[in-house]
């Protein structure tokens, strides 16, 4: 919060709204992170306002200001990326069905502009002179950072909020302008002489520091051959790549989790789970139910349902892991055979080499672990040809609310044929793709297993980030 005093009475609040890990939605937060660093007028504020809209609201109910200007970066999907918007809001409350289904989606971790508008102009949380200024985002996916094409954005929307402070503006928002080469160093999180020496607080400090986190923290995660804590096997011709995203702000852990085991005679046994529940509250099980997982399938990993069987009595005898959905795949590289057995959850998707569409396999499941027909489990079996890809997945990459699973299969099904040849860039894009047009609201694993006509050594090992 930037204010001259705490005895100020607050006349105009400017507040940004951004989703962290969320690439250009998260371009609000990091534009009032370097506002705040500026010097205003008394009774002017700047906040950041990226909490559950509730919480806004009775932000607002507490500070009364006589005029709110909110910034953010909202996908109208009607002008090009990067164009500014600004228009007064109309308070006319919207309908209750509406705020309603705001209100649950808010309360369950949906933090934007939109959502705290719905609620804030149904309690009347908001003056009549309230001004919302928008960015159309270039890039809506998961990631750090922001892209090149807002950069541009952030002396622009400052003019336009010194505009909206009208006769309080003079000295409002005082800084040294940056050249355009310095705001993208800032965006790209490089760190040069020349932006140490025009940066005029520890504040926008903080904020290159932040951004240059993200672009290392975005290169680790991202691009890395997949399996960050692996070691190598014995097994070859076989090839995995994973990515794990869970839901929620800030949040590096959740339910959904990837595991590779090495087992005799060259095999390979793989587990794809997510336990009941989403985020950071069942991180805590899928650690116990992954470590179980790992343990019995070295134990019993050649065999599939035996596995599973090792699961449902874990559940029944102590209920960790129940409901669960869990895959376990075995693999021998050597024929190409795979068998598998799924407890709920999703069907594998399985891509030829040079195929133009990929098919769904072993598509008689069962019930999640812990279920009471867990000991008739079916085992599918497949023959893979070199080249050939599997791709194992949770539920979160293809559903959500607002989204049926069918749906979402097609869409994961078009976006994997259409995707790049190399491993890692293929999850990189059926990750980006699927989740384009699906409002998250759980935790994603996806995993692809390709087969290779040479020898090629799988890195191995657990999973969740």
């Amino acid at each position: 919060m930037t204010a001259s005093g705490t005895a100020t009475p607050c006349r105009v609040l400017v507040g940004a709204f951004g989703r962290p890990g969320m690439r250009d939605l998260d371009f609000g937060r990091q534009v009032v992170d370097y506002l705040q660093e500026l010097t205003w007028p008394d009774g002017v504020m700047v906040e950041d306002l990226s909490c559950a809209a509730p919480l806004v609201l009775h932000r607002l109910q507490e500070l009364r200001p006589a005029k709110v200007v909110l910034l953010g970066a909202v996908a109208r999907a009607f002008d090009p990326p990067a164009t500014l918007r600004r228009y007064r809001l109309d308070l006319t409350p919207p309908p209750p069905d509406a705020v309603h289904r705001r209100l649950e989606e808010s309360v369950m971790g949906m933090v934007d502009l939109d959502h705290t508008l719905a609620i804030a102009r149904h309690w009347g949380g908001l003056p009549a002179d309230t001004v919302i200024i928008e960015v159309e985002p270039a890039e809506a996916g998961f990631g750090l950072g922001f892209s090149d094409a807002l950069a541009g954005c952030f002396d622009p929307i400052l003019d336009m909020v010194r505009e909206e402070l009208g006769d309080l503006a003079v000295g409002a928002g005082q800084h040294r302008d940056l050249e355009d080469e310095e705001v993208s160093a800032l965006h790209a999180g490089t760190e040069t002489e020349v932006l140490r020496s025009v940066l005029p607080s520890d504040g926008m400090t903080q904020l290159v520091e932040y951004a240059r986190d993200h672009a290392r923290a975005c290169q680790q995660r991202d691009r890395s051959p997949a399996l960050l804590d692996g070691a190598w096997s014995d097994a070859h011709g076989v090839t995995i790549a994973g990515r794990v995203r869970p839901w929620g702000v800030f949040v590096e852990s959740g339910g959904d989790w990837f595991d590779a085991v090495p087992l005799d005679g060259d095999m390979l046994g793989i587990v794809v789970g997510n336990v009941a529940g989403r985020g950071v509250e069942v991180a805590p099980t899928m650690s116990d139910l992954r470590a179980a997982a790992r343990a019995y399938a070295a134990i019993d990993g050649d065999s599939p349902v035996r596995m599973l069987q090792h699961l449902d009595r874990l559940a029944a005898k102590t209920g960790l892991g129940r409901q669960a959905r869990v895959l376990y795949l075995t693999v021998q590289p050597a024929s190409g055979e795979v068998r598998f057995c799924r407890a709920g959850g999703c069907p594998p998707l399985l891509i030829g080499r040079g195929s133009s569409r990929g098919r769904y396999v072993g598509l008689a499941g069962s019930g999640p672990v812990g279920d009471s027909a867990g000991s008739h489990r079916p085992v599918a079996a497949e023959r893979l040809e070199a080249g050939s890809t599997l791709l194992l997945f949770t539920d979160g990459l293809v559903e959500s609310r607002d989204v049926a699973r069918a749906v979402g299969l097609r869409r994961l099904r078009q976006a994997a044929s259409d995707g790049p040849d190399d491993l890692d860039d293929l999850c990189d894009h059926v990750l980006r793709t699927c989740t384009a047009e699906l409002r998250r609201d759980d935790d994603i694993c996806i995993v692809g297993v390709r087969l290779h006509a040479a020898p090629v050594p799988a890195r191995l090992g657990p999973s969740n980030a």
